[in-house]
């Protein structure tokens, strides 16, 4: 099968990288980590895992952050997980083939994989205590069992990911899809149950101020998510595109901010100040500060930058969620002791309690996208054949002109 394979090594990381500062087509040619190859079809891995013919395999910032090579050198990600590696965790996939103890799964049943690979897939018995208690994403042995290292599907080197037409999951991974849900909705529950999950770390209170930053996939989706609660709290979303602005207000936004790449820090945090009734405090070297802020503050991009602007944009003992990958970066943590503010880190999917007893997090999405409580038109923007994968990346660098919310990779 051809797939789309990442792995990269110290001389050719330091080339690409170089490269990338003058066109982002490097981190798809010749010298870059992710390379289309023909891989043999993954076996199972045991007697109860099943392997899957993939449908969708969505894109996520996750995957950008390997292929665009933002990822600082000394990353402990590089330690948790196994290259070469499939890359795609996002996905919607049909049942192709199963082992003896996974016979409750018929061939050809339409399936969302959830992509943690903790202690049960890994046969570690007693799990851990994380997974006990239903959070797998936060599981104590992504090192151990049968399984090489890796976090997930994707980034481990024996499962194969989304971004090929076959991969290996679990059992215990397999959630049905309704057959109310199309692949195209299905395929976006991932990142729906990502942005749910971390609402629900923190979930703001009908009096509350709300600010998101960050308009792609998982702002839109956190959006869309705060707006599933009774709560009606005043939301502001800060957008970077103008295309974005549609699809926020038409989710329930109250307020919308566009800062296009050119917006200096002046300028963001007088935004802020104004609506807050707050004062920016302007620093050496172009640093500010902000009296004054946002009771909630969802961080969706997972920056340096955004995470400091997080921090800053919450007034005193507010909440900073951290729905963003954030990794080694520079961040201003005055706030922290300034201003006593609170972080919440939020990652994956687990179990939540939601709407009566614990359900995982891709059940709940489930239900709400088939009963009309969460939306998902406008969210599916962009699908390509593995082949097109160079116009499928670079669609995704000139949002400007392309207008991508999600893209992913279809197999016919």
């Amino acid at each position: 099968m051809q797939a789309l394979i990442f792995d990269i090594g110290p001389v050719r990381w330091l080339a690409c990288k170089a490269l990338g500062r003058f066109t982002p087509a490097a981190y798809w040619g010749r010298l870059a980590g992710l390379q289309l190859r023909e891989l043999p079809v993954p076996e199972l891995p045991g007697p109860d895992w099943v392997r899957l013919r993939t449908r969708l395999g969505g894109i996520c910032g996750t995957d950008l952050a390997l292929v665009f090579l933002r990822h600082h050198p000394a990353t402990v990600l590089r330690s948790l997980n196994s290259f070469p590696a499939v890359l795609g965790h996002e996905n919607v996939a049909v049942v192709d083939a199963v082992g003896p103890e996974a016979s409750e799964w018929p061939i050809g049943r339409r399936v969302c994989v959830e992509s943690s690979l903790s202690c049960i897939p890994r046969g570690i018995d007693p799990p851990c205590r994380p997974c006990r208690e239903g959070l797998f994403c936060l599981c104590e042995h992504f090192l151990d069992g049968r399984l090489a290292p890796g976090l997930m599907i994707g980034t481990n080197r024996q499962t194969s990911g989304s971004w090929a037409p076959c991969f290996v999951a679990h059992k215990s991974q397999l959630h049905a899809v309704p057959e109310a849900l199309t692949d195209e909705q299905a395929v976006l529950v991932d990142p729906l149950a990502s942005a749910l999950h971390g609402v629900l770390r923190r979930p703001p209170e009908a009096s509350e101020r709300v600010l998101i930053v960050g308009g792609g996939i998982i702002g839109l989706t956190a959006l869309s998510c705060i707006r599933t609660r009774p709560a009606a709290c005043h939301v502001t979303i800060a957008l970077r595109h103008r295309y974005q602005e549609t699809l926020a207000l038409d989710r329930g936004a109250d307020d919308v901010i566009l800062w296009p790449r050119s917006a200096g820090d002046a300028r963001r945090y007088d935004d802020i100040a104004a609506r807050v009734r707050g004062r920016r405090v302007p620093a050496a070297f172009g640093n500010q500060m902000l009296l004054g802020g946002y009771d909630v503050v969802y961080d969706c991009i997972g920056t340096g930058r955004s995470l400091t602007d997080a921090l800053k944009f919450a007034r005193a003992r507010g909440t900073v969620v951290e729905l963003g990958t954030s990794q080694i970066s520079v961040v201003d943590t005055t706030p922290l002791w300034l201003s006593e503010v609170t972080v919440v880190g939020s990652y994956g999917r687990q179990m939540e309690q939601a709407d009566g007893p614990p359900r995982h997090t891709y059940e709940l999405v489930f239900d709400w996208i088939a009963s009309g409580r969460l939306r998902t038109d406008g969210l599916l923007t962009h699908t390509f054949a593995l082949r097109e994968y160079r116009t499928a990346f670079a669609t995704l660098t000139r949002r400007a002109a392309t207008h991508p919310v999600k893209v992913a990779f279809r197999h016919d």
